[in-house]
């Protein structure tokens, strides 16, 4: 039985749609596959129309009290959702995140990040592949599935923050590849994809020129068929067959039967823990670890990977460049204004149209326009808006129609789609100034 893990820590990329539809495509093709739910959020049996209130047997059940042997069929089927032909759920309730908590079972055992290994392997005889769908967090759950693994699966969205967060998926698995003294073997799905914009394009670009021979060469377009189906509790190939998203999938299926994946290799380090229960994978395509992002320095500010264009703009933008004209704050700021309010301020070059989206309009995808500030002090280089605030802010810049987080805000949170956020509010504290690239002068050439 092949397992692949499906991991990345960051939230909204698209675990769950890969984890389903690529478990379906396989399916379809022939082979026996196991989909393992290991988000306590349970989002693999709503996105296969399995009722939570039914299930009796979870992945928490498998952590605590692993099989001894191998299953057969009629104890597989007690244990397991069958939604499809070939195709069976071992889902997860809330119960599972209980599981990292103390008492809650898991981080008192001795091998607590080998029980998920141990319960795998009493399918191991009846199944082709084991897809585990691992939660947006690095903890005990995704050490166990990245433990179990032959190889991890990284879906990145094309879009803002997303080579910066397979840059550090990428430093965790090669600590993992420390951990257990072997290399992790990994590749990387450009998934949600626009095609038709050049962000996206400029994202799939950096992204391959990063991890080179482990990207898919088949990115995971954005399709309404897609989220049709989840909607419906489908899989993409039961609820539009013919349709390019399926397509999408098949050939993501055909890479990963046909193509080897990157190899990261573990740090030469005297404290690397190695343990001889594991052997060493074959090296098939080296990836060494990438280089810190440029944007990254000593302000505090969150190192960010967008497209070349914004990448340039937030480079021109960073602080200790003195210029003789006022200063300027990037980002969102309180100064000089009335309490309760705040504004936000970009660079008018980010974009032919620049709005913002968020909780003070029930988040509408087209956004609030931001206003040239030629009138103003800033000058005709920047764009902003002033908003009601005093409580805390969630929002989204929204750049030709494309949605981000605000480069200059280090602060981020879930949005209500459980996407991360930009925030700014009662929280900010008393300095009267968030998220800004400079408090003193910037230089704007």
């Amino acid at each position: 039985m092949r397992i692949i893990s499906i991991v990345n820590q960051k939230g909204g990329c698209g675990k769950t749609t890969t984890s389903v539809n690529l478990a379906a495509i396989l399916a379809s093709q022939g082979r026996r596959v196991l989909l393992v739910d290991l988000d306590p959020q349970s989002h693999c049996a709503a996105a296969l129309g399995v009722p939570e209130d039914e299930i009796e047997y979870s992945t928490i059940d498998l952590l605590l009290d692993p099989p001894a042997g191998q299953l057969n069929a009629s104890q597989i089927g007690s244990r397991t959702w069958e939604v499809a032909y070939g195709l069976r759920l071992l889902p997860s309730t809330v119960r599972l995140a209980r599981a990292e908590a103390p008492g809650g079972g898991l981080m008192e055992a001795g091998d607590r990040d080998r029980r998920l290994k141990r319960g795998l392997e009493a399918f191991a005889d009846s199944m082709d592949y084991c897809l585990i769908d691992c939660p947006p967090t690095i903890g005990m759950l995704t050490f166990n599935a990245l433990r179990a693994a032959d190889e991890v699966l990284v879906p990145v969205e094309t879009g803002f923050l997303a080579t910066r967060g397979a840059q550090r998926q990428w430093a965790t698995l090669r600590a993992m590849a420390a951990r257990i003294g072997r290399p992790v073997r990994a590749r990387i799905v450009p998934n949600l994809l626009h095609d038709e914009r050049s962000l996206d394009r400029d994202l799939l670009k950096a992204l391959r020129a990063h991890f080179g021979a482990g990207v898919s060469p088949h990115p995971i377009r954005d399709h309404l068929d897609i989220r049709e189906a989840t909607a419906f509790g489908r899989a993409v190939i039961e609820h539009a067959p013919e349709s390019e998203a399926t397509r999408d999938y098949q050939r993501l299926a055909a890479w990963l039967e046909t193509d080897s994946a990157a190899v990261i290799d573990p740090p030469v380090s005297d404290e690397s823990e190695v343990s001889s229960s594991d052997d060493a994978a074959p090296a098939s395509h080296p990836v060494s670890e990438p280089e810190t992002s440029p944007l990254g320095d000593a302000t505090g500010i969150r190192e960010v990977e967008v497209s070349s264009r914004v990448a340039e703009l937030v480079q021109r933008l960073r602080p200790g460049r003195s210029s003789d004209a006022p200063g300027v704050a990037v980002g969102v700021s309180g100064h000089g204004m009335s309490t309760g309010r705040i504004r936000i301020v970009q660079p008018a070059a980010l974009g032919d149209r620049i709005a913002v989206t968020g909780d003070f309009n029930q988040w509408h995808e087209a956004g609030l326009p931001l206003r040239s500030l030629a009138d103003q002090a800033e000058g005709p280089q920047w764009v902003g808006i002033e908003l009601p605030g005093g409580t805390d802010v969630r929002y989204r810049l929204v750049v030709d129609g494309k949605s981000m987080l605000d480069p200059s805000n280090p602060r981020v949170v879930d949005g209500p789609d459980g996407s991360p956020a930009s925030v700014v509010g009662a929280t900010t504290g008393t300095t009267g100034k968030v998220g800004v690239i400079s408090t003193a002068t910037v230089k704007s050439t």
